[in-house]
């Protein structure tokens, strides 16, 4: 397991590097870095989205209600809470607020999921990242998307407009077809999985670049969003999951999926609406340093309470 967590906390870290140095040595501007965020949230994560949930069959979805609503009740209940003190305590905007709940609620499910639980617990751990990368992708995301709309935008128009994006399409839409027993045709997959090949990478780059324009800081928000990740969240999932009736592995699953660094999609949201950027990139930096150390005593914790 340590072996399997380095390499993916050493894989963020070497392509964030990769951003970080092109954007020190003036290699990238801030438009072109905007553009990294372009590409991924209306291209690539998209494309990833689609083409990662049709593969499931309504039987698999339906299959595990407690895990459904494990998920629901943490992710969203820690979105509220972090969007309400990132606005009540912080004095953020409404759209910084909503980026930061997902810096400090959204876990990296579709980047790290199968990479961190496929070695620990095999093939089938991916039903448990089938149904938090919904959650994530089909409620969390576009919650950000609708609250970063500027000033004045009237609640409908906002709505529509998060609606219409390609990021929250394409996993609805897939969604929808796998419920209506709808197959995609199996030529479709490569060519959807090659343009989606560049989320994690790209990602990565943009929020090391952004962290070359804006710096890396601390502080009481980061250190805030931190222990909301990688504390508070597998803790509530751990205390939601028992009293669903979870135990072994699916418990250990859905916990350490809940201590997943934060959301690539909460930095690219950062850099495509031009706010909330520093402290996004900071909040994946520290989330993803720490992680290498919380997965293991979530794992025995767990391990500890539920068998």
């Amino acid at each position: 397991m340590f072996t399997e967590i380095f390499q993916d906390v050493a894989s963020i870290f070497f392509v964030l590097f990769l951003g970080y140095w092109g954007g020190r040595s003036l290699a990238f501007s801030p438009e072109q870095t905007a553009g990294f965020g372009k590409l991924v949230l209306n291209y690539a994560l998209p494309a990833t989205l689609f083409a990662s949930i049709v593969k499931s069959t309504r039987e698999t979805l339906l299959s595990d209600l407690s895990l459904l609503y494990s998920s629901l009740i943490v992710l969203l209940g820690w979105t509220l809470i972090s969007f309400v003190v990132a606005k009540g305590v912080f004095k953020h905007t409404r759209g910084e607020s909503a980026i930061a709940s997902l810096s400090a609620s959204a876990p990296t499910v579709g980047f790290l999921g199968i990479a961190v639980l496929a070695p620990i617990f095999g093939a089938a751990s991916a039903l448990s990242v089938a149904i938090m990368s919904l959650v994530v992708n089909v409620l969390q995301v576009p919650f950000g998307i609708f609250c970063v709309a500027p000033s004045g935008t009237k609640p409908a128009a906002a709505l529509v407009d998060a609606v219409k994006q390609p990021v929250v399409i394409a996993p609805i839409l897939a969604v929808l077809l796998v419920l209506g027993g709808l197959r995609v045709p199996s030529e479709a997959q490569p060519m959807l999985e090659l343009i989606g090949h560049a989320t994690s990478g790209v990602s990565c780059f943009a929020a090391g670049l952004t962290l070359a324009q804006h710096k890396f800081q601390f502080n009481v928000e980061v250190g805030w969003n931190t222990l909301v990740k990688l504390v508070l969240m597998p803790a509530t999932m751990l205390g939601v999951g028992l009293w669903f009736g979870m135990s072994g592995d699916k418990l250990r699953e859905v916990v350490l999926l809940a201590a997943l660094p934060s959301a690539m999609s909460g930095v690219i949201i950062a850099i495509r609406f031009q706010t909330y950027m520093q402290a996004a990139a900071s909040t994946l930096v520290m989330t993803s340093i720490l992680f290498a150390a919380a997965a293991p005593i979530w794992m025995y914790v767990t391990a500890r309470l539920a068998g």
